[in-house]
């Protein structure tokens, strides 16, 4: 996302996912007439451009103009890195990039029957509506404003899911979802010991995935249809139940507790714990008295 360093101090560029392959990054700036942006560098990737208000501009693509110029609220834009992009930025803009490389796309070639996705078909710079990718980006929106929230699966999946929706949907029109079943039984014993043993740390989905001799894709999926939650989920749950054990059976702090069981700091654990049981880690230890 270096092409924005024309004016950079007028730009927020946070990084938010940028542990798993696909990487997501908030892009803003609350000043119109940034003005033409530098080329992006040309790369086997595509940039997917969500926008979270607005956003008016010129687009030329291989030095031609695109007949695009409002990308509405709630729309996004793909667009491959293979081609030459250059953009007169006009208006202020905010919204959430995400870089997929092409590697992100043969991770699914397995699931896909084998077949390559070699582009993700979009009319370039055209507003793409999904109600699937506003969906994501709704559950990826807290992590923007607290990105220490976003636990590597729970990176993890939201990037397998997107990239898995992109391939079926934009990589081609002919492909069939394939038939998954549920893990074996020592595919799941293995998955759950790995992911209880790693609570309080950030394990990534793919090393589970390998330790089960599967893909990332075709594990997310067997393990929700064998334990009823995909991995992330299922391991939120775990951590909840083993703050409750902790706030039962020791002095420890909410704070140290939080950190035990994996929770960045004592007010996410606050507000997952209110999420999931109605009231705080503090007012149920007080009801136990």
């Amino acid at each position: 996302m270096d092409f924005f360093r024309a004016r950079q101090a007028d730009i927020v560029i946070a990084p938010v996912f940028g542990k798993s392959e696909v990487t997501m990054a908030r892009l803003s700036c609350i000043r119109s007439g940034h003005g033409i942006i530098d080329p992006p560098v040309h790369e086997d990737a595509f940039f997917l451009a969500f926008n979270l208000r607005d956003y008016e501009g010129d687009l030329w693509v291989d030095g031609k103009k695109v007949d695009s110029k409002i990308s509405r609220s709630g729309n996004f834009t793909i667009y491959d890195y293979r081609r030459m992009w250059l953009a007169d930025m006009k208006s202020s803009f905010d919204g959430l990039g995400f870089h997929i490389p092409r590697s992100a796309l043969t991770a699914f070639e397995e699931d896909l029957g084998g077949r390559r996705i070699d582009t993700l078909h979009a009319v370039p710079g055209r507003d793409v509506e999904d109600d699937i990718v506003r969906g994501l980006i709704r559950v990826c929106l807290p992590a923007v404003h607290n990105p220490a929230s976003a636990s590597r699966l729970f990176q993890d999946h939201v990037a397998a899911v997107l990239t898995f929706h992109l391939c079926t949907t934009y990589g081609s029109q002919s492909t069939q979802p394939p038939v998954y079943g549920h893990l074996a039984a020592w595919q799941k014993r293995r998955a759950l010991e790995l992911l209880e043993a790693n609570l309080a740390t950030d394990v990534s989905l793919s090393s589970v995935a390998e330790a089960c001799g599967l893909s990332q894709g075709h594990f997310t999926r067997a393990f929700r249809l064998s334990v009823g939650h995909p991995p992330y989920k299922w391991v939120i749950l775990r951590r909840v139940e083993k703050a409750k054990e902790l706030l039962r059976t020791t002095k420890l702090t909410i704070a140290e507790v939080a950190f035990l069981c994996g929770f960045c700091d004592q007010a996410h654990l606050t507000r997952i714990f209110r999420a999931k049981i109605g009231t705080t880690p503090g007012q149920w230890r007080r009801a136990l008295s």
